[in-house]
Formats: structure tokens, C-alpha cells, sequence
């Protein structure tokens, strides 16, 4: 019973409870739609701030919140109801006003507990609503330089369409992270790198683009990266480029990720250096070249929105494009700036144009500006003064790097009066090569001159650039080489200058009456056609150091010469009419004379006053065949010498061992017997020393040696060079019978070059007698072997020998060797690993060019060894005994080889007796690996056409 008392008292407590929440509800149901309704309002208030909050943010462009909007929806349709509900609650209390009691308490119970649960969400939705009352939105992120960039038109423009394919391919390789873009300011490397951005933009999870200027700021360039390098590090692709580079980033200090492990990153940058490039391990180097005339025509037209011309409009702007120089930025500037403006602005803007000095031209003085950066970022003085010596020679004009040398020794630009020129000429190369980098000098037309070893030249744009730094200041140059000019009358204004340049011009004669030029220390006259300078004519310019009056057409020297006491280099070459120079003794502080190319029979004992000098060319004086004895002995600080004879008294070569500092010897002579034996050889850093009389080559190598028409042994003067020689020559000589052991003394270290012609008694280069012992190799740095009318000639060398080594051949060529039975042994050419280039012609007993050796006889089983060769070029000609290539059956590998030419070589059935295979090999003959390995009925199938291919030395 008190149990069942108990859960009955407990049952009646529960139902009083929920009849008294009953209650309440209906009794307060007046209350709780009232506070519904109170919500409603908050709510409502909250939404229209937040409201008005999203309208503003997108009025700046800024970007919502997650959520924000979703919120507003769910407001809305919450308020919205509410207040149905409100209203529907006041109507039903109207119409159920009179009806029975019951009905209205369950009403009352309905809506009360309705309004009470609706103000409770009300109120959760207006908490989760309060973040948006502070903020709705983010700020907008700036605009991505791949979204603002507006594309370029590059058709007609392949320059800059190839250059862009480049980039592209190198960016695809994933064997390559960084890639470089260089070239000269203004050429358009911004503009590429922007291109590659925007065309390769859907390959890239993120692009980034960051201009690193001069002053490199790591920590903005981490900031600018910090997301992007986020992405790498986890694994996404991602390009970086870094533009206007100026000199190494650390790409670890500048928070950009990189390396093996990193190659999900690429990097991009440009630069006005090769050099920054190389510094920051560009893969791909890639210089961006000026446009060609036709494609910055094109350029042109589109900038000035014009393509219908006027004959005399077309005329001039076509004058204004190429002033240009084919640097884009210089064009859009020039061509915005002339757009639709009537035609004497035009030609107004084309003479300033033409005026390098000529600052009131703003657009062109912004694009010199741009230019002379670089010339500014040069730190090396050197480099500088170098640079502004160039825009001495004519537009477009080669300059060459001994000239340079020459000129800056005299003028003390090396700030070293201890320096030597071979050290000054170092010092001119790493100049001219930081220079090339900077694109503010340019690579030079090879051509056969043998004066200078390096040509360069200046673009137009940066010598415009050159010549506005050097008109004004203390220094000032007064250029007007290669302007065409007739003749020159000196204004009262030169006087304060200190350079003068009329050279290329057509001057024929000069100005008789006294000048004043207190100031000037160069003075370049050469290539004008000179015939007569005045007496009187260098009066005036007591402090010159400089005067280059080369290839002219002087005949005599003005009496005012011996007034250039100060004089230091002084070129005379080229003026074929000049015999009389015995007034240059007078000139006792001259370091550098060249007589070069003049008509001086001999050297007179004046010369040995010059007891200052240094340099001292009398090559190519055709009819020099004289040296007062004694002159040469007295020229004791002469660190080079040139002399060329065809025919004389080589005595003087006797007093050679009187120049101790004596560098530089460029000898040709009829007889070498005269060289004494203690001459200190090991002074010499080059040499070019042979008894014939021919065209001088032009040849890398700095020591070389040629003897002709003797008879061997030589004497020991002519062995010791023989050791010191990079390019031995051997031409007619009698009783020689090999290189080694008849020429061996201590080896052959510096050996590169061999060639020999027409020595009758040769029958191998090297004999087995000259087996033994050495401190290395012999023979290893060997890079050519040139054999012609070798008559005794029967093979090279049957065995790698244990001391010999031509590990670094790189091309054989042999004509007119009629004994020779074959090249070498597969053992040996095994061992040619730098063997590119061979050449075999006109050789009557020639058999086989690779035969299989010793191991034939020996039944060894070596031979079926595959083997690699690296030809990649092979010439077979008029070989009328020919066989095979190789005579054996082992694989060959040629994975270099590119051309093969056999011609008049009618025994030659089959190229070997073992699979060959040539992946590179670009010949007419389909499935050319088959078909040289089968035996062919008719020689004539075997001779391949040579059009399409060249054997080069």
C-alpha cells in the first residue's frame, strides 16, 4: 500500500506540473505573441544593418563573408514568419471572440506556445547574427598582374614569337626549374615574361609576379611569395616570376622554395645580365634579340594605329624606326608620343633623333635614361672607361680587343703602371665580357683579321647613350666617326675636349694653320685616305697619348710629330707609302708603336731610342728585310714583338736574348737558325714562329710552330719550342721519320695541333722504339691530327701503348697517303672517346678504317663486345681499295653520328659485319642500318649524296 500510495503521489505531482505549464501558456499568451513580436522587430533592425553593410562592401568590391548572405535568407524568412503568424493570431482572436469557452482556452494554448517556440529561434538566429553586425566582408585582394595585362599582338613579330616558344618549351621541361630571359634594357623581357604568364596561366595553381629592381628587399619579396610558397611546399605547381633582376637572389633568403625536391616550382626571371642568370643556376639561358627592320615596322604601325602611309610621312617614320634600334620600349615610346601629330613634329622628333647628345627630346632621353642603368650598375671602373672608349667607333663599326688594350694602357685607365699588357688585356677581356653580359656591347663579325683575336661591337641605341655620358663633365669626346665628312675645320669650342674621333670618315687632307687643343689626349684619324698631314699640325696637342692614324695613304710624318713627348701609342699600320721613320725616335716615352702594313724596308737605329717601349709591330711589311743590329738589344721592356721578313739577314735574332720581359713573339723569318739557345723560352705565354712565308691563319692556339724545308735533327732552340707548342706544323721535312721518339725530349703536354705535310720519310706518328717512362701521357692533350702527302705513311700506331694517350682527339684528317693500310685497331678507336670528325681521302692502299686487331688473330672473342663510337661526321673519298669501315662483327653504336659521305670508293661493299646502329644518321636511304649490312651488286648505290650534309674542319 505505500508503495502504491507512493507512485501515486508522484503521478499527481507530474500532472499538476504540466497542467500548471498548460495554464500559464494560455494565460500569458497575450505576453508571449508581444515578445514575438519584440523580436520580430530586433530582427528586423539587425538584418537592415547588416544590410546595408553588404551593400557597402560590394560597392568596394570586397568580397562576403562565408555565411553572410545564408544568414540574410534565413532573416528574412524568419521575420516574414513571424509576422504572419502575428497576424494570423490577431485575426483568429476576433473571430473566436464569441465562441464557447473550450475553444477559445485551446486557441489561446495554440498561439502562446507558438510565439514562445518562434521567439526562441528568433532569438538563436539573431545571436548567430551579431559576428555580420561588425563585419560582412573581407577586403578585396588586389587585382593579379595576369588579370590586368592586356595581351600583345605578336604575329608578324617572329623574333619575339620564337623567343617566346623557347621560354615556354624550357618552363614544360621538367628537367629544368629555373629559366632566365636576359638582354638589353628595353628589348622586351617584361614583356615575354608576362606572355608566358598569361599563356601558361591554366598550367599553374598560382602565378606569381614580383618586380625585384635594383635594391633587393628580401623581405617584401617573402611576403609577395609567402601563399604561393605555401602551395609548393604542398605539392602544387606553381610559377614564380621575378623580373628585372640585377644581380644573385638567394632564392632560400627570399622564402621561394626550390630545388630536386621542389620542382613543382618554377622560377622565372629576367635580367639585364647573362651573368645573374648563370649566378642564380638558370638550366635555360635565354637572350632576347632587338626586332629586325620589317618586324619594328610592324610594331610601329600598330603603336600609331596607321597602315595607310603618305610618300614623305612613310619616309621619315621609316628613318625614326630604325633609330630605334629595334628596342620595343623606345618604339611604344617615340610612336605614342608622335601619334597623330602633323608631319614637322616628325620630322622634328627624327632630327633630335639623330642627335645623340640632344636632351630635349623626352622620349628618347626616357629610353637613354632606361639604358644608362646598366651602364651606372657597373661597378668595375674599368669596364666603365672601356665602354665609353667604344662610342669612339663609327656606328655599327667593329671594335677589337688589343685596340682597346692599346688605347686604355696609354690613357692609364688600368690605374696600375706596373701592369703588363698581356695582365691589361686580362683586365680589357673581363671588361668587354661583363659588358657582352650587360648587353652594352655586342659580339663582332669573325672575319680573318689576325690583329686582334676578339671583335665586339656597340648597338646604336646604347652608343647614342655612350656619347650623351661623354659630352658633358671633364672628360669630354668630340665623335663624329663614320659621318661621311670630306674635310675638317676645328672649331674654337674643341678646345676645351679631351677625345677627338674622326675616324671612317673620307679626309684627305687636314688643317694647315696652327691648332690648340691644350687638353686632348686621343686623337683617332685611321680609314679617312689621308694623304698629307701639315707640318705644323700637332703643335697644338703637347698632352696627346693617343693617335691612331692607321690605313690612311701618309707618305711622309709631319716635323711636329717629335713634339708629342707625352705620346704613348701610336698606330701608323696601313699606310703602305710610309718608308722614313727614323723621326720617331724623338718620341722617347712611346710604349706601343705599330707599323703594321707600311712600306718601311728596315728598322732604323732611331727605333733604339725608344728604350720605353713595349710593343713593337712591323708585321706584314712586305718589304722589310733589314734590323740595324744592335736596335733590337737596346728595347729592353719590349714585352711584344712582330716582326715579318721574306728575305734579309736574320742576325738580329741573336739579341732576343737580351728581352727579358719579352712576352709575346709573333716571328716570321726565312731561317730560324739564328734564335739563340739562352733565350728564356718559358717567358713566352704566345708565340707564333715559322720560317715560310705565308698567309697568317687565324688560329686559337697562342703557341705555335711552323718549320718548313729542312732537314731534321733541328737544333735545340727549335726542339725546346717544339716542347712549349700548342700547334706543331711539319711541312717538306727531310729525314724525319716519326713524332715520337725523333721529336720527344720531355713529353708533349702542351701539344694540340699536329700537323704534317709532305715529310717523305714519316711511316707512323709514333715508332715502338719510343716506348718509356713519363711523368703523364703523352699525346693527351692532342685535339688534331692533320696528315697530308705522307708517302711512307703505313699506319698511326698498332697498340694503345702504355705512356701514350689521345683521349682528347677530336678530329683526323688525312689526304694523299698513298701507303697507309689502315687507320687503327677497334682496341684503339675504342679509346678515341672525343673523336668527332674524320676525314680520309685520296690514301690508294687503304683497306679498312677500323680493323679488328689483335683479336683476330687471337681468337678472342672480344671483338663481339658492342662498341661506341662519337663520330658525328665521317668523310670517305676517292679511296680506290676500300673494303669496310670495320672489318669486324661486333656491334657499333654511333649515337652521335649525323653525317657519313662516301664518294669513288668502288670496293666498298658493306660498312661492317655487325649490327650498326645510327639514331641521328638524316640520309635518303630508308632503313639504312639493313642495307649497309648486306652485300650490295653495284658501288654506285654506296655513294650518299652530299647536299645535304658538310664535312667542317
Amino acid at each position: 500500500m505505500e508503495v502504491v500510495s507512493s507512485l501515486v503521489g508522484k503521478v499527481v505531482d507530474s500532472l499538476f506540473g504540466v497542467a500548471k505549464k498548460e495554464i500559464s501558456l494560455m494565460w500569458n499568451c497575450s505576453k508571449n505573441v508581444k515578445n514575438l513580436k519584440h523580436e520580430v522587430e530586433k530582427l528586423s533592425s539587425m538584418k537592415g544593418r547588416v544590410h546595408q553593410q553588404i551593400e557597402l562592401a560590394k560597392s568596394k568590391g570586397e568580397v562576403l563573408l562565408e555565411g553572410v548572405e545564408e544568414w540574410m535568407k534565413k532573416a528574412d524568412a524568419k521575420v516574414s514568419d513571424a509576422t504572419e503568424f502575428i497576424v494570423e493570431e490577431a485575426e483568429t482572436k476576433k473571430t473566436c471572440f464569441n465562441l464557447r469557452l473550450c475553444v477559445n482556452l485551446s486557441t489561446l494554448h495554440h498561439y502562446s506556445k507558438s510565439a514562445t517556440k518562434k521567439t526562441s529561434l528568433l532569438r538563436q538566429h539573431e545571436g548567430e547574427g551579431k559576428v555580420f553586425e561588425t563585419c560582412v566582408s573581407l577586403p578585396a585582394p588586389a587585382p593579379r598582374f595576369i588579370d590586368l595585362y592586356q595581351r600583345k599582338n605578336l604575329e608578324n613579330i617572329d623574333t619575339q614569337k620564337s623567343t617566346l616558344k623557347m621560354i615556354i618549351q624550357a618552363i614544360k621541361d621538367d628537367k629544368i626549374q629555373i629559366v632566365g630571359i636576359n638582354g638589353l634594357g628595353g628589348v622586351g623581357k617584361t614583356t615575354l615574361a608576362s606572355e608566358v604568364a598569361v599563356k601558361m596561366k591554366n598550367e599553374f595553381a598560382d602565378i606569381v609576379f614580383i618586380a625585384v629592381s635594383q635594391t633587393i628587399d628580401t623581405k617584401i619579396i617573402q611576403e609577395k611569395v609567402g601563399v604561393a610558397a605555401s602551395k609548393i611546399i604542398n605539392g602544387q605547381k606553381v610559377l614564380i616570376i621575378l623580373d628585372d633582376v640585377w644581380e644573385e637572389l638567394k632564392l632560400e633568403e627570399a622564402g621561394i622554395p626550390y630545388g630536386s625536391e621542389y620542382m613543382n616550382c618554377k622560377i622565372l626571371l629576367t635580367s639585364r645580365s647573362r651573368d645573374v642568370c648563370e649566378a642564380m643556376n638558370a638550366q635555360a639561358n635565354i637572350s632576347v634579340n632587338p626586332l629586325q627592320e620589317k618586324e619594328a615596322w610592324v610594331f610601329f604601325e600598330r603603336v600609331v594605329g596607321k597602315s595607310e602611309w603618305d610618300d614623305t610621312l612613310k619616309k621619315v617614320a621609316v628613318k625614326i624606326v630604325k633609330e630605334c634600334g629595334g628596342l620595343p620600349l623606345f618604339i611604344q615610346a617615340i610612336g605614342k608620343a608622335l601619334k597623330n601629330k602633323e608631319i614637322r613634329s616628325w620630322e622634328a622628333a627624327l632630327g633630335r633623333l639623330q642627335d645623340p647628345t640632344d636632351e630635349d627630346s623626352p622620349f628618347k632621353l626616357k629610353g637613354i635614361m632606361q639604358l644608362k642603368l646598366s651602364y651606372d650598375y657597373l661597378e668595375s671602373e674599368v669596364a666603365k672607361s672601356c665602354f665609353l672608349l667604344c662610342s669612339m667607333f663609327p656606328e655599327d663599326g667593329t671594335i677589337g680587343l688589343r685596340r682597346l688594350t692599346h688605347y686604355g694602357l696609354a690613357l692609364g685607365i688600368f690605374n696600375n703602371l706596373d701592369s703588363n699588357i698581356q695582365d691589361a688585356k686580362d683586365r680589357v677581356q673581363v671588361a668587354v665580357d661583363s659588358l657582352k653580359s650587360s648587353f652594352l656591347l655586342l659580339p663582332g663579325k669573325e672575319d680573318e683579321e689576325v690583329e686582334e683575336q676578339e671583335k665586339f661591337k656597340m648597338h646604336d641605341l646604347v652608343r647614342d647613350m655612350a656619347m650623351l655620358i661623354t659630352s658633358k663633365g671633364n672628360d669630354k669626346f668630340w665623335v663624329q666617326s663614320g659621318k661621311g665628312l670630306i674635310e675638317w675645320q676645328p672649331k674654337k669650342y674643341l678646345e676645351s675636349y679631351k677625345k677627338i674621333s674622326l675616324m671612317g670618315n673620307k679626309i684627305c687632307k687636314l688643317s694647315n694653320h696652327k691648332l690648340h687643343f691644350p687638353h686632348l689626349d686621343t686623337f683617332l684619324i685611321q680609314d679617312n685616305g689621308l694623304l698629307v698631314i701639315p707640318d705644323e699640325f700637332f703643335q697644338g696637342m703637347e698632352k696627346l697619348k693617343v693617335l691612331d692614324m692607321s690605313d690612311n695613304q701618309i707618305s711622309s710624318l709631319p716635323r711636329s710629330l717629335k713634339q708629342l713627348t707625352e705620346l704613348v701609342t701610336l698606330d701608323l699600320s696601313g699606310n703602305k707609302s710610309l718608308v722614313e721613320i727614323s723621326i720617331l725616335g724623338e718620341l722617347t716615352c712611346l710604349e706601343i708603336l705599330k707599323l703594321r702594313r707600311t712600306g718601311i724596308t728596315d728598322i732604323p737605329k732611331e727605333v733604339a731610342q725608344l728604350t720605353n717601349l713595349r710593343l713593337l709591330d712591323v708585321f706584314f711589311c712586305d718589304d722589310l728585310s733589314y734590323v740595324t743590329p744592335g736596335v733590337i738589344s737596346k728595347l729592353i721592356w719590349l714585352e711584344e714583338l712582330y716582326i715579318r721578313m721574306k728575305k734579309g739577314n736574320c742576325s738580329f735574332l741573336a739579341e732576343l736574348r737580351e728581352l727579358k720581359s719579352l712576352k709575346n713573339l709573333q716571328l716570321t723569318v726565312p731561317e730560324l737558325d739564328y734564335i739563340p739557345e739562352d733565350f728564356n723560352y718559358e717567358t713566352l705565354t704566345e708565340f707564333h714562329i715559322k720560317d715560310v712565308y705565308y698567309w697568317y691563319q687565324k688560329h686559337h692556339c697562342k703557341r705555335i710552330l711552323h718549320i718548313s724545308k729542312t732537314s731534321f735533327p733541328f737544333t735545340k732552340p727549335i726542339m725546346k719550342l717544339i716542347q712549349l707548342s700548342e700547334m706543331l706544323k711539319l711541312w717538306e721535312i727531310k729525314d724525319l721519320d716519326n713524332i715520337l721518339p725523333d721529336l720527344y725530349l720531355e713529353g708533349f703536354e702542351e701539344l694540340k695541333y699536329i700537323e704534317l705535310i709532305g715529310c717523305d720519310n714519316v711511316s707512323s706518328l709514333v715508332n715502338e722504339l719510343g716506348q718509356r717512362k713519363t711523368k703523364g701521357k703523352i699525346f693527351s692533350q692532342v685535339e688534331e691530327i692533320k696528315l697530308e702527302f705522307l708517302n711512307r705513311l703505313e699506319l698511326l700506331w698498332d697498340r694503345p701503348y702504355q705512356y701514350i694517350s689521345f683521349c682528347n682527339l677530336m678530329s683526323i684528317r688525312i689526304t694523299h697517303c698513298p701507303s697507309l693500310l689502315e687507320l687503327f685497331p677497334v682496341s684503339v678507336a675504342q679509346r678515341l672517346v672525343n673523336l668527332r670528325k674524320l676525314f680520309i681521302s685520296k690514301c690508294e692502299s687503304l683497306v679498312v678504317v677500323v680493323s679488328v686487331g689483335d683479336e683476330q688473330a687471337s681468337g678472342s672473342k672480344s671483338e663481339l663486345i658492342d662498341t661506341v663510337f662519337s663520330l658525328t661526321h665521317i668523310w670517305l673519298d676517292k679511296l680506290p681499295k676500300l673494303e669496310s669501315f670495320y672489318s669486324g662483327k661486333s656491334a657499333i653504336n654511333y649515337p652521335s653520328l649525323k653525317f657519313i659521305g662516301v664518294c669513288d670508293c668502288p670496293s666498298m661493299k658493306r660498312w661492317s659485319y655487325g649490327d650498326n646502329h645510327m639514331p641521328k644518321l638524316d640520309i635518303d636511304h630508308q632503313g639504312f642500318n639493313d642495307y649497309i649490312a648486306v652485300q650490295n651488286e653495284t658501288s654506285d648505290e654506296w655513294k650518299l649524296d652530299d647536299s645535304k650534309g658538310e664535312f667542317s674542319e
